[in-house]
């Protein structure tokens, strides 16, 4: 066989197969890249590294050079399983000591009295000339902002409006002692208030409002329902489930609070328009009470609540806008009640048919823990705690978390749900209604400079003031102007920037936010969170259920293997298909992966014949090639690599699955290769007997390595069946080259023996 015969009217036409580098005809070694070579490489030989020499004969291509996959690592492609196994053993002894220490490790490495009372974390390291002025000025910038605010949001609740005062007493306290932020403002919100206000109303359909029984069970019920909120925290802080809040999606909670805050400002609406209706949690039906009363409609308490509206969002904007007014976000609702008592009291505005808030017990709440319990109509009052407990706690560590983050510190969650708890529990035994976190008052807790939880303690202090003697004052309050507050505070949960973003970067997500807004707005609060929080469940759900799988290709000139439909010049290779599974896999999404992989072979098998026909009908037709393509090119997939480095989970649905993948593909003479299974995984999939199906020599470190081998055992195959050597002059020749006597055979008798020795 010569393989120097030069073809002095150039190369007659050929087919190549993919994968390969055309030589010169003259022999100089020239080179041009073909889609799915790894790395050019000078040829001195006159071969077509396809196989065939110039004058047709069949060669061989070492692919594992032009692969640059090195000896080292194909004697290492059992490493993955190897590795597994000794690191499983030291992963179970590392977690055994980690799980069971010893008692003096143990206690010498849980700060217990940082675990009661987290307030000493901070306290041990405080600084009293460089903080405590600071937390004692934003303590009484909150205090000045909450005293009005809590009897608003009590309002709301359907509460005498000094259970608002009593709820920003004892849990603000309990809170700066058991709670892990050091910014965070606890106490009545409007979102709890409604979601109370809702339920309770639902509970006690049987019992007529006026009813003198009616406000006393309601306020009973409000403090039990605080009772049970606080106990719910401390259940899930014990087990640590801190994590729920992450299955509802921003766009559910946005959607939320966007239709209660909607439902929140209509519902205050009677008080500004100046006469009463019934109340109700959904839109359309408060509308319609609306209209129906507007015959009752006082301008005076009207132009009273909008001046007031006007003047809080002004002090607001004007302290977020300019940096040295920031104090006038904080002094709006003392600035509208302080100059509304004084024009109460100089006009005598209550006889001129302004409404005021009229009688307010004066002095520090009694004790009420003995009358939580028994507690007769639990039945109707667990949605409740159940809405408050989700809403209040996402609400609270959302705040936190980012307030945390600016400081410099960390908050754990189930810790946060250990100081919700406690300010819940304790706080109803002082008659207090559930609280949680305020978006507003942690904003200006924070920029008032609030260093620790000193600032909630001078809070405590300052409303204690107020119960004591100020509750004379605050009777002369106008209705409309704890309206206007409330009005003021909820004009910022409506999130309609967050719904413009989403429309621009996700349609799916919109649909999401609109659905969860819709809902709340026209079913109710309580219906409104159950579709939410059923939305973000039926969205993970789907997430898990279909999981993203990838068909990967080779960058050229690197060894990354990437998404083919996202890198358009990604290389594939006739004969192997490379899949990226990017979830766990477990019982919900077997099915799915499955008849994904099915698809994939298929859509490979389909592409490689198509371009093969093409090929052959244009060299029957032109004489000419298409460099990409070979006639005797691979048309059917051998094999099926399964990269797992993004598989962090592994359960037996996926593994009996997995079994039966490899049971099937081996039939129809195709076998499956994994890439790269985390140690948990290649636990599994060793103790299943996945590993012994597949094959330990079928397990590799990096899809690269998997790939090279895949395309020697091509070539391999090619030379058995395409070799033009007669078998014991092929033996003699390798005979040779193994015996190191290279006379009388050549260069690519040597190629052949290297790669038959893979």
């Amino acid at each position: 066989m010569n393989n120097n015969t030069n073809n002095k009217d150039g190369p007659s036409p050929q087919l190549r197969r993919a994968g390969t580098t055309e030589t010169s005809s003259d022999g100089s070694g020239s080179t041009s890249p073909i889609i799915g070579d790894i790395n050019t490489t000078q040829n001195n030989n006159n071969i077509d590294i396809s196989g065939r020499s110039a004058n047709g004969q069949h060669m061989t291509v070492h692919r594992r050079k032009l692969l640059h996959v090195n000896e080292d690592s194909r004697q290492n492609k059992v490493y993955p399983v190897q590795r597994a196994r000794a690191s499983m053993k030291e992963s179970f002894e590392t977690r055994t000591k980690r799980m069971l220490p010893s008692p003096k490790a143990f206690a010498k490495e849980v700060d217990w009295l940082g675990v009661i009372l987290p307030c000493t974390k901070w306290m041990r390291h405080y600084n009293l000339r460089n903080s405590l002025m600071a937390d004692v000025i934003a303590g009484l910038t909150v205090g000045i902002m909450i005293v009005p605010q809590s009897m608003s949001y009590a309002k709301l609740a359907g509460l005498p409006v000094e259970y608002g005062l009593y709820s920003s007493l004892v849990p603000v306290f309990t809170y700066a002692l058991f709670g892990s932020s050091r910014q965070l403002a606890v106490g009545p919100v409007a979102l709890i208030s409604l979601l109370l206000n809702t339920g309770l109303t639902d509970a006690l359909k049987d019992l007529p409002v006026d009813d003198p029984a009616y406000q006393e069970t309601y306020n009973l019920m409000a403090k039990q329902v605080s009772f049970l909120v606080g106990i719910a925290y401390l259940i899930m802080g014990v087990l640590r489930l801190g994590f729920v809040t992450i299955f509802l999606s921003h766009a559910v909670v946005s959607g939320f609070t966007t239709g209660a805050a909607v439902i929140i400002g209509m519902s205050q609406l009677k008080h500004i328009l100046g006469y009463d209706i019934e109340n109700s949690k959904v839109l359309h039906e408060l509308v319609g009470n609306l209209a129906d009363g507007i015959g009752d409609f006082n301008w005076k308490t009207f132009i009273l609540g909008i001046m007031s509206v006007g003047v809080l969002v002004g002090m607001k904007t004007a302290g977020k806008t300019y940096p040295k007014f920031k104090w006038m976000r904080a002094m709006g609702p003392l600035t509208v009640t302080v100059v509304s008592i004084i024009l109460v009291v100089t006009l005598d505005l209550e006889n001129q048919g302004i409404p005021i808030v009229a009688e307010i017990p004066k002095g520090l709440p009694s004790f009420t823990g003995d009358l939580l319990t028994p507690i007769d109509r639990l039945d109707q009052m667990w949605v409740i705690v159940v809405s408050i407990t989700i809403v209040g706690f996402m609400e609270s560590i959302a705040i936190a978390k980012q307030l945390a983050s600016k400081h410099n510190y960390e908050v754990d969650s189930s810790m946060e749900l250990m100081g919700l708890g406690m300010a819940n529990f304790v706080g109803a035994m002082f008659h207090s209604y559930p609280v949680t976190g305020s978006f507003s008052r942690s904003a200006v807790n924070n920029e008032a400079g609030a260093k620790s939880g000193i600032s909630g303690l001078i809070t405590s202090v300052l409303v204690a003031i107020a119960l004591l003697f100020l509750t004379p004052v605050f009777e002369k309050l106008p209705l409309a102007v704890l309206a206007s507050i409330v009005l003021s505070g909820v004009i910022g949960l409506i999130d309609y920037e967050e719904a413009k973003y989403l429309w621009r970067v996700h349609r799916f997500d919109f649909l999401v936010w609109l659905v969860a807004c819709l809902c709340t707005m026209f079913l109710g609060v309580e219906s409104g969170l159950g579709i939410a929080v059923g939305l973000s469940l039926l969205f993970i759900i789907y997430e898990s259920a279909i999981p993203k799988t990838t068909v990967l290709g080779r960058l050229p000139g690197s060894t990354n293997y990437r998404n083919v439909k996202q890198y358009a010049n990604a290389e594939r290779y006739n004969g192997i298909v490379v899949v990226r599974i990017d979830a766990p896999i477990y019982f919900a999404n077997t099915q799915t992966m499955r008849e994904k992989f099915e698809k994939y072979r298929k859509q490979a098998e389909k592409l490689w014949r198509d371009q093969q026909k093409a090929q052959e009908q244009q060299f029957v037709e032109t004489g000419t090639q298409d460099e990409n393509t070979d006639v005797g090119a691979i048309t059917d997939v051998k094999y099926f690599i399964i990269e797992m480095t993004p598989v962090a989970h592994i359960d037996t649905s996926g593994l009996h699955i997995l079994l039966d993948m490899i049971k099937m593909y081996k039939k129809r003479g195709i076998q499956i290769c994994l890439a790269n299974p985390n140690v948990e995984v290649m636990g599994r999939l060793d103790n299943s007997g996945v590993v012994e199906a597949v094959g330990e020599n079928h397990i590799f470190v990096t899809v690269h390595d998997a790939v090279a081998w895949g395309l020697d055992q091509l070539d391999l195959a090619f030379v058995s069946s395409a070799g033009s050597l007669e078998e014991g002059e092929a033996q003699e020749r390798l005979g040779d080259v193994e015996e190191g006597n290279e006379e009388g055979t050549t260069s690519n008798d040597k190629d052949a023996y290297e790669v038959m020795q893979i």
